[in-house]
């Protein structure tokens, strides 16, 4: 679930989670959250909607008695709500944090919930932790926990968690390669002033400027050369195992996998802002011009050494490509154009952009896809792989939206009469769905009615009632 945040120009506004194109009196939508089993849609009044659910043996299904929430965060198997007076609510798989029963005393004045991979960690309003979910290297030592006072925010990667208190010192936990031990490191983690939590590692700022790293870093890296260039940072990107920073002076440093930037060396100057996709990096000088660099195995080598794009805006992700935005013209979608677009590439992409975009679109940004939604309310969908004649009956059939958002696959809108509208893009690797984008539109009234399979509160008092069921052992079949 990693976000990117993006210089838009005024006209525009892009949503990575959630587009809000116009408002009205009725409950509102915010965004869409979503574990490997569940997809829920949560509005400004506290109410959730659940619109998919993949359960297992262990899974506890969400409580038909949910009250108002106001934040909800999810990890790969379960979810964890936080109500206005600070109550923490579970549901999800049992072991993956989805069953909170040992430390419910505990969750009570929370402010602050992340997930990890297999748990979740709550800061309490009296600057204690409370972490909860599978045992093993993701568990909070009591000793630790014990010692951890006064902690203001927490930080969590995939693996690990970094909690950082009021003196700037940082207390960490989880899977020790990837940041959740800083032993190492932990006489250099004071005057801390925020921490980046991007892909296997932390990065921390201090209040002299000068930053920390630890967990996951590529042996190629020489550290020692690099922390005294890592002076006021702004911004950290992280793709495919390797960084990129963006300091105060307009200068780029990167560390990791891929971090070799020799061929655009010259223009990691004045750049004012960094953008990451799932295997490449863009900088934007103030002239406007783009330069990429990235592992052009996954990305497709060819655009990647593109050197002549000038005017440019902004650059927004796409999957394994950019958009890139410009005054009154149609943006220009840089993506593999070889053979490897067979599956990674939008095919027609540009015809389509080409063919209906207006200036003032906004634009939603989905896994492998995007949307643009007109200022006169179409909403054309640019999908990978994607058939040009299906997707033009698509764009035909949306109805005028007043909300959109990415949702798995594809995209959830509410749409001007208030109805519920979902569709697919069908964009896994290697999906041999029979259904189209087209034929994958449902249009249905909005129910807030709790969905059919729901925890009741005499389901869940059975099941506290019990001993905690034993985790299923997973059989490793390595033919398949």
């Amino acid at each position: 679930m990693l976000t990117h945040r993006i210089t838009w120009p005024m006209a525009l506004l892009a949503g990575m989670v959630a587009m809000q194109i116009s408002g009205c009196s009725d409950p509102q939508p915010m965004a869409i959250i979503e574990s490997n089993n569940e997809s829920l849609l949560q509005f400004d009044n506290g109410k959730l909607i659940q619109f998919k659910e993949k359960p297992s043996p262990q899974y506890r299904h969400i409580p038909c008695d949910l009250p108002a929430v106001n934040t909800v965060v999810a990890n790969d198997m379960a979810v964890a709500a936080l109500t206005p007076n600070g109550d923490v609510i579970t549901w999800g798989n049992s072991f993956s944090g989805g069953d909170s029963r040992e430390v419910a005393a505990e969750l009570k004045h929370v402010k602050q919930v992340v997930p990890v991979k297999e748990g979740f960690a709550a800061l309490r309003e009296d600057g204690t932790v409370v972490y909860w979910g599978r045992a093993g290297k993701l568990s909070l030592d009591k000793a630790l926990q014990s010692r951890m006072t006064n902690i203001t925010k927490l930080y969590a990667n995939r693996e690990a968690v970094a909690a950082l208190d009021a003196s700037g010192k940082v207390h960490t936990w989880g899977y020790g390669p990837e940041g959740g031990n800083s032993q190492h490191v932990q006489d250099k983690l004071v005057d801390i002033v925020d921490i980046f939590a991007k892909g296997r590692s932390f990065t921390a700022l201090k209040k002299d400027g000068s930053t920390v790293i630890w967990g996951q870093i590529e042996r190629s890296t020489n550290m020692k050369k690099l922390l005294p260039q890592l002076m006021d940072v702004v911004r950290v990107e992280y793709t495919q195992g390797t960084y990129a920073a963006l300091k105060k002076d307009g200068s780029v440093v990167t560390w990791g996998q891929s971090s070799d930037i020799y061929p655009i060396r010259s223009a990691l100057q004045d750049v004012v802002s960094i953008t990451s996709n799932s295997c490449a990096f863009a900088i934007l000088s103030p002239a406007g011009e783009a330069h990429f660099w990235g592992n052009e195995t996954n990305c497709g080598i060819d655009w990647l050494k593109q050197t002549d794009i000038k005017g440019v805006n902004s650059i927004v992700s796409v999957g394994t490509g950019f958009l890139l935005l410009r005054d009154n013209a149609v943006p220009q979608i840089l993506v593999d154009d070889s053979d490897y677009a067979y599956l990674y590439g939008f095919h027609y992409a540009q015809e389509i952009l080409n063919r209906y975009w207006q200036e003032g679109s906004k634009i939603t940004i989905g896994s492998a896809s995007f949307v643009f939604t007109r200022p006169d309310g179409k909403v054309v969908p640019v999908g990978y792989r994607a058939n040009l004649e299906n997707v033009e009956k698509l764009i035909e059939r949306i109805p005028l939206l007043t909300w959109l958002a990415r949702a798995g696959e594809g995209y959830v809108g509410i749409s001007e009469k208030g109805e519920w509208v979902s569709w697919s893009m069908n964009n896994e690797m290697l999906a041999k769905s029979p259904l189209q984008p087209a034929d994958s539109l449902v249009i249905k009234p909005l129910d807030f009615a709790p969905v059919a399979q729901c925890e009741t509160p005499e389901q869940r008092q059975a099941i506290l009632s019990q001993e905690r069921p034993k985790p299923e052992v997973k059989m490793w079949l390595f033919s398949e």
